[in-house]
């Protein structure tokens, strides 16, 4: 049975970041409880990972995602659903951000083998600039919002990303 992108994604995160930093991903919620197909219960983790650096004395709140094509979705209120972003999910990082805590998105576009760092704050200026619901690393250089590409390579199947340098700027 494949893995689905996300978890490739997780992993290969994961196995890039240097021994100095800890990785905790938060536990995934339960999807179901009680059978029937039914959902009973879910905690909804407002991301995906906590990661300490402890060259720098940093923390980091990051929700990881990885798109097929050149866009990602949104949502932009608790009542849309459908989103790659989901609004908890926004909510959650500017919760944490409020802390001096480093929250943002890292996004792995595919189809354009683009691997981004966006903040909560340059995420929520984009919001106030554009009326769509999805956007594209061509409307973050449009927009002047500030985000931080993270080298990768492909080592046959699986990817390496250079956490590395993105956590030293």
């Amino acid at each position: 049975m494949a893995k689905n992108e996300g978890k490739r994604f997780e992993e290969d995160f994961k196995k890039s970041c240097p021994d100095y930093a800890l990785v905790y991903r938060l536990p995934d919620s339960a999807q179901s409880f009680g059978g029937g197909g039914k959902l009973r219960f879910s905690r909804k983790n407002p991301f995906d990972f906590i990661l300490w650096d402890s060259s720098r004395s940093k923390l980091y709140a990051l929700e990881l995602k990885t798109v097929s094509g050149k866009s990602i979705s949104f949502e932009r209120n608790e009542d849309e659903k459908g989103g790659e972003i989901h609004y908890h999910q926004i909510q959650g990082l500017n919760e944490w951000n409020i802390f001096n805590v480093v929250c943002g998105f890292l996004i792995f576009f595919r189809e354009i083998e683009t691997t981004i760092f966006l903040s909560i704050d340059s995420f929520n200026k984009l919001l106030e600039v554009i009326q769509k619901k999805s956007f594209t690393v061509s409307d973050l250089e449009t927009n002047n919002i500030y985000y931080e590409r993270i080298s990768q390579s492909l080592a046959r199947t699986r990817y390496r990303f250079d956490i590395d340098s993105f956590l030293s700027k």
